[in-house]
C-alpha cells in the first residue's frame, strides 16, 4: 500500500514539475513570435511601398506574420495546458469545505 502511495506522490511531483516547464517553453515561443511580428512591423513601416511592389518581400512579410501569429497561438495553448495540469492537481475545495472538523 505504501509503495502505491509513494508512486502516486512521485507521479504528482512529476506533473507539478512539468507545468512550469510548459509555461517556460510557452514564454520562449512567445518571444520568438513577438520578434517575428516586430520585424514585420519594421519592414512594413520603413519599406511599405517596396513591400507592395516587390512580390518576394511581400510574401516574406506575409509568411513571417503568419508564423509569428501561429507561435503566439501555440504559446496560448501551452499556457492553458500548464494551468489545466496545475488545476487538476489541486484538491477539490468543495469537498474540503464539506468535511466536518
Amino acid at each position: 500500500m505504501k509503495a502505491i502511495e509513494e508512486e502516486d506522490k512521485d507521479e504528482q511531483i512529476d506533473r507539478e514539475e512539468q507545468a512550469p516547464e510548459l509555461e517556460c517553453r510557452g514564454d520562449a515561443v512567445m518571444t520568438v513570435g513577438k520578434a517575428l511580428l516586430g520585424m514585420d512591423l519594421i519592414l512594413v513601416c520603413f519599406c511599405g511601398c517596396r513591400v507592395r511592389t516587390c512580390s518576394y518581400l511581400f510574401w516574406w512579410v506575409i509568411a513571417e506574420g503568419v508564423l509569428g501569429s501561429i507561435l503566439l497561438g501555440i504559446r496560448a495553448y501551452l499556457k492553458s495546458e500548464a494551468e489545466g495540469r496545475l488545476n487538476a492537481l489541486e484538491p477539490d475545495k468543495s469537498a474540503v469545505a464539506d468535511t466536518p472538523i
